[in-house]
């Protein structure tokens, strides 16, 4: 079956196509479809795009993704398969319009791990039109709109609006425009859905109010009492709706002829009709499922293959010849031009059938991983990098290429993309030990970018002490060389990391790198009282982030007893992020002296009240219980009354921010870092890309949306921002956001915005929190009127 959650992201439909099946929808769950015996046909994790006949039989997938949830699909008069995709893109968010080529695999970045495995033509499918971050929901094509061109009508739940887009032949697929159609001016209106009423061409918008809130950006907190509606949207002229269609009855000779292809002989002349596209591309569709012998074709799509093509054909032509064609060795050398050449690689990958085949085409694919054309470069290292021996076999052939004194552009690509790819093979070290000993710079520092990606946890002596010299010679390392090492965690670099974190003439961001980058924790005096400085506001230079770093490599740190005691008064200080960051330390304390100073500097933080009593209960648990009951328990109690109080001020804290509130003075707030937004969200080039990017989230959420998101961000987590802590099977534990799948591990961002990548076989354990990264509370670091003006920003921002 399809595995469910009930957040939205799930099953929907089924819908009828002209063709008799039934097609759905399914989110990324993960599914094991069966036939009508029982037997699985279908497993994986992908979201997708499915079919059956009526019956029950015959299920396919007709497209599979990465992306988050496929909403709806609705049918061209020629079969095509149109739709809409929440979360296709994901750092910037985009929600997109896709005409779903059969066959297709699409990719989203950090959801590789989904569609491992499965038969891939292009490295990016092709979309039709990207709305950004607004939920998609509800749509259908409007039969009766014009004749002159299709017309998809699309809900966006996010913002209120249903809009019309228009669909206009363009190549093999279609060019999309735009329109405004309907916008409701009410923040508690949800629409979901668009039905067009066949007898007149009227519409029913279905809006479901305020109910729904589960994964939903603008409606995180569910407001049952905000009814409902169905409204019905009528033509406003005397003027009768268009007698004439491309669904009308005259139009139907059209459709049929582009959808039916019965025969060889009709699918080879769409084929070679090159002034039509459109039939080409229904051609190759229909030639992956032509019942018979369809052997005489493939030349007809060889040909096809060498011409210039637009994606969704170039997608169509690989996936018949994967479907229903084995492409062999001579096809390949026979290849009449670097894009066929790349499309024979493709299809060949798809379908090789034994060893020694395999060998052929790893051995061709390694030829051209220098190849000037960087989509054929990359197609051949997916082939190499997807095979097991690739290290021990392919790598020997790459380094014999820096024997060279001098190398090419494309050489030096090739290098660094086939070492990060293989990394932290054996056999991908040594090649970047050697890079980095080559004289040419280019070389050099392609392997410095490529290890300052990708962790290496058993790194091998010759490539450590070949970045040891460049460290020990650097005067002042970059920021691929500090990453670089950070990600090699020797001892080796210790003293010179040091060195460089305790030199004053160095600047407070490179040294706290430099910090970041040493495997140890321990902590020598100069670097605790650098730490202290800088969370107590003392050192010229801190950041928002400064901060967080600085708390987060004291709780990893080997904090001692006096320590402690001279860390106690900074606590009072403290905003919501750093003290959620640096409240662990507190466990460490059995001395009662030191205990009841921390939590007498806790008493005075008006951020208190931003952490559940449970955190304080639990972090104070060595020390005598009376230092929690009597000193921070009274003041936590009234902390979160004064919470609830401002639950209810959230009504008029809008209204105020949406009349009073001054986007110029917000902005300032924003860049100056104040309240510690930065320190995890991004506006075009200003912060850091932790949380979501709000460079136009004023356009998906109101005032008061912004307000809840600020005063109560675990009430308004973001989809595929929530955090998650991982027990390590080396007993360290790492809490974060998940930021890419991939077959090998996991990519891992903490709240001071250190990346951890963490491999599938280390992790021991992991659990998905309720509670956001972001803490509560960084309101009690503004005057209320800088809220209202930080809010006022936010919503000017589209």
């Amino acid at each position: 079956g399809y595995d469910y959650t009930g957040n939205a992201a799930d099953l929907h439909g089924p819908f009828l196509s002209p063709d008799g099946r039934l097609y759905w929808c399914h989110g990324r769950k993960g599914y094991k479809a069966t036939d009508s015996t029982g037997q699985v046909v279908f497993e994986g994790k992908s979201s997708g795009i499915w079919s059956c006949k009526p019956d029950g039989t015959d299920i396919q997938w007709h497209s599979l993704l990465a992306g988050d949830n496929p909403v709806e699909v609705d049918f061209t008069p020629e079969g095509d398969v149109i739709g809409v995709q929440n979360l296709f893109y994901n750092k910037p968010r985009g929600d997109t319009l896709v005409h779903w080529l059969k066959g297709g695999v699409y990719e989203r970045a950090d959801q590789m791990q989904v569609i491992a495995g499965l038969p891939r033509t292009l490295q990016h499918m092709p979309i039709l039109h990207n709305f950004g971050h607004v939920a998609v929901s509800g749509s259908c094509f409007w039969h009766h709109y014009a004749a002159d061109s299709l017309h998809f009508l699309v809900t966006h739940f996010n913002t209120q609006r249903l809009v019309r887009t228009e669909l206009t032949p363009s190549g093999s697929s279609f060019a999309v425009r735009e329109h405004e159609f309907l916008t409701l001016h009410d923040p508690g209106i949800h629409l979901t859905d668009v039905l067009e009423d066949p007898r007149d061409g009227s519409l029913l918008v279905l809006n479901t109010g305020g109910w729904f809130r589960i994964g939903c950006p603008s409606s995180l907190m569910a407001k049952p009492d905000i009814a409902g509606a169905i409204y019905r949207v009528r033509r406003t002229s005397d003027n009768p709706a268009p007698s004439s269609t491309p669904w009308s009855k005259g139009a139907r000779a059209s459709w049929l002829s582009a959808w039916q292809i019965p025969d060889v002989d009709t699918a080879r002349r769409q084929l070679r009709d090159a002034e039509d596209p459109r039939a080409q591309l229904h051609a190759c569709t229909a030639i992956a499922s032509l019942p018979g012998d369809v052997g005489t074709l493939k030349p007809d799509l060889l040909h096809l293959l060498a011409q210039p093509l637009d994606a969704p054909l170039e997608h169509a032509v690989l996936w018949a010849l994967t479907e229903r064609f084995h492409i062999t060795a001579e096809d390949i050398a026979a290849a009449e031009n670097l894009g066929q050449l790349r499309g024979l690689l493709i299809a060949r990958a798809n379908t090789v059938q034994d060893g020694a085949e395999t060998n052929a085409l790893l051995d061709e694919a390694a030829h051209h991983l220098d190849s000037e054309d960087e989509a054929l470069a990359d197609v051949c290292l997916r082939i190499v990098a997807a095979h097991p021996d690739a290290d021990a076999w392919i790598t020997p052939k790459v380094a014999a290429w820096l024997k060279d004194e001098k190398l090419y552009p494309a050489e030096v690509r090739g290098l660094r993309n086939f070492a990060a790819a293989l990394l932290p093979q054996p056999g991908a070290q040594d090649l970047l030990a050697r890079m980095l000993q080559h004289s040419q710079n280019s070389v050099h520092d392609a392997a410095l970018n490529a290890l300052a990606t990708t962790a290496v946890p058993k790194p091998q002596p010759e490539l450590v002490e070949a970045v040891s010299a460049d460290l020990d010679a650097a005067e002042k390392p970059s920021a691929a060389l500090l990453a670089a090492v950070r990600n090699l965690a020797s001892p080796r670099f210790a003293d010179r990391l040091q060195a460089i974190a305790d030199d004053p003439s160095h600047s407070l961001a490179l040294r706290l790198q430099a910090l970041e980058a040493m495997s140890s924790s321990a902590m020598t005096e100069a670097t605790f009282a650098l730490l202290l400085r800088i969370l107590a506001g003392e050192e010229p230079g801190a950041s928002a982030a400064g901060r967080v770093q600085a708390a987060t490599m004291l709780v990893h740190g080997s904090a001692t007893e006096d320590h402690l005691r001279a860390m106690a008064p900074i606590f009072a200080g403290l905003g919501p992020v750093e003290l959620k960051t640096l409240l662990p330390i507190v466990r460490r304390c059995r001395n009662e002296e030191i205990g009841r100073s921390i939590a007498q500097a806790l008493a005075k933080n008006p951020v208190v009240g931003s952490l559940e009593e449970s955190l304080f209960r639990s972090n104070f648990s060595g020390l005598p219980p009376e230092v929690f009951e009597t000193i921070l328990l009274p003041v936590i109690q009234d902390a979160h009354r004064r919470v609830e109080a401002r639950k209810r001020q959230l009504p008029s804290l809008a209204t105020r921010a949406e009349k009073e509130g001054d986007p110029t003075r917000g902005a300032a707030l924003f860049t100056s870092g104040k309240g510690t937004c930065i320190a995890c969200h991004k506006i075009d080039q200003t912060g850091r890309e932790i949380g979501p990017n709000l460079s136009t989230i004023g356009g998906i959420r109101r005032e008061i949306d912004l307000l809840e998101s600020i005063l109560f961000p675990s009430q308004t987590l973001a989809r595929d921002y929530e955090t998650h802590v991982f027990e390590m099977q080396d007993g360290t534990s790492i809490s974060g956001v998940i930021r890419s799948h991939t077959a090998e591990g996991l990519l891992v961002t903490d709240v001071a915005g250190q990346d951890h990548q963490l491999p599938h076989d280390r992790i021991q354990s992991s659990v998905q929190l309720e509670t956001s990264l972001m803490p509560p509370g960084l309101d009690a670091t503004l005057t209320e009127m800088e809220l209202l003006d930080l809010v006022a920003y936010l919503r000017s921002r589209k």
